[in-house]
């Protein structure tokens, strides 16, 4: 190995190889500065931020031409070797101008894991139930960002890569490229720990580096509306605007039941027992049973619907609408909010209505029960969201109608 006229700025890492007096010399694929090649090694230094990645690519380049020699020889006599078929070989391995559209075991293990992956439990053990639409649609777009990562990096995608240093460049480039807060890069790297953890126990790689990457879940500053806006909204004349009067409806379903948006769109009319007061619901996304009672703000509201059948818009479209509705709201004062790039702590100044998406109709919910005064254990036997302490635990148990006494309750105060 050896670079090709090193300029200052960085330089492609070649390939000499001499077999029975032809030279053959092609690029590695591996570029870097050269005060981070030892030319006496021929190899990478210990300074190159990527030395592990590199060190291990030129390896196993060597490793794969000397194999291939050697098989190659067995086959056929010095004087018959096919020096050409031994060229195109190492291309083809090397494969440095290709198109990246089938980087072999990976990607294809992916989208199996993406076809076939199952649930686990809290014990680690494997469950029959597929993962929710909207995981499966996180995974995929997991598996779209490697490739184009890989596209972008000219890296191909291979178990023993999936390292600390891969973790660095993939983040980065997230971040960077697709200007990903780091609660949201962390979503991807949950899926591709996932991933790799169902790809070692079907025995496709032994690899465990992948285990130390670290999930930065910070989300910063989120807001909720106070009992005021959310009369302003439930107030405002929509009339001669059936779209949004429509969104605005929806979002007040939220703020009302507590329910994600996603749960909100698979309600059907089975679920409300008009009798008892109550809406029984199973979350899609913890499969825990909650008990939504039906205040009087809500009944209110499910007047104008008696077939309990609604049309939902998709979820972007919502958020979208929901800007809309809340600059028509006259929701426009300054708030600052803040979130976190690159383990950095970013701070912007924005109109509160540019900040409604359908997640602040439910953290809308919590904050007005907490106002209204209902125990935080009620509120998530409403949302579905996990006792917290041994008392929660173990000790509070609460039937139906004492649920919906005390939310019916507390909500008469809207």
């Amino acid at each position: 190995f050896y670079l090709n006229k090193p300029p200052p700025s960085g330089s492609a890492v070649m390939i000499n190889v001499a077999v029975f007096g032809q030279r053959l010399r092609c690029s590695s694929g591996i570029s870097l500065k050269p005060k981070h090649w030892n030319v006496d090694r021929q190899t990478v230094k210990s300074t190159d931020p990527h030395v592990n990645v590199n060190a291990r690519r030129l390896k196993s380049i060597e490793a794969f031409i000397v194999d291939r020699y050697h098989h190659q020889l067995q086959a056929s006599s010095k004087k018959q070797f096919d020096v050409e078929s031994f060229r195109a070989a190492i291309l083809t391995f090397l494969n440095p101008d290709a198109e990246f559209t089938d980087t072999g075991g990976f990607v294809n293990d992916f989208n199996k894991f993406i076809k076939t992956y199952t649930l686990r439990s809290s014990s680690g053990l494997v469950t029959m139930k597929r993962p929710s639409v909207r995981s499966l649609q996180m995974y995929q777009l997991t598996l779209t960002s490697l490739t184009d990562w890989e596209k972008s990096k000219r890296r191909r995608l291979e178990y023993d890569r999936i390292d600390l240093d891969f973790y660095v460049d993939y983040t980065q480039w997230l971040s960077s490229t697709r200007n990903l807060t780091d609660a949201s890069v962390s979503n991807y790297i949950k899926v591709i720990k996932t991933f790799m953890k169902w790809a070692r126990q079907q025995g496709y790689h032994n690899t465990t580096a992948y285990e130390s990457f670290y999930r930065d879940k910070r989300n910063g500053d989120s807001i909720a509306l106070s009992i005021d806006e959310i009369r302003t909204i439930r107030d405002l004349d929509l009339t001669d605007n059936p779209r949004l009067a429509r969104v605005r409806d929806h979002f007040l379903l939220q703020v009302y039941t507590g329910m994600r948006y996603g749960d909100l769109c698979r309600l059907e009319p089975r679920h409300f027992d008009e009798g008892a007061g109550i809406i029984r619901f199973v979350t899609q996304k913890t499969d825990t049973k909650c008990i939504i009672p039906i205040t009087r703000p809500l009944a209110t509201l499910l007047e104008r619907y008696p077939s309990r059948l609604f049309e939902f818009a998709s979820d972007v479209k919502q958020n979208q609408y929901l800007k809309e509705l809340g600059k028509l709201a006259g929701f426009d004062q300054p708030v600052t909010v803040s979130s976190y790039r690159g383990g950095q702590r970013v701070e912007e100044v924005k109109a509160k209505h540019e900040l409604l998406t359908t997640h602040v109709a439910r953290r809308s919910f919590a904050s007005t029960s907490i106002r209204f005064g209902v125990p935080e254990s009620v509120i998530g036997m409403v949302t579905g969201h996990s006792a917290k302490g041994m008392l929660q635990q173990h000790y509070i148990r609460l039937d139906e109608d004492a649920i919906r006494d005390i939310v019916t309750k507390a909500w008469d105060q809207l």
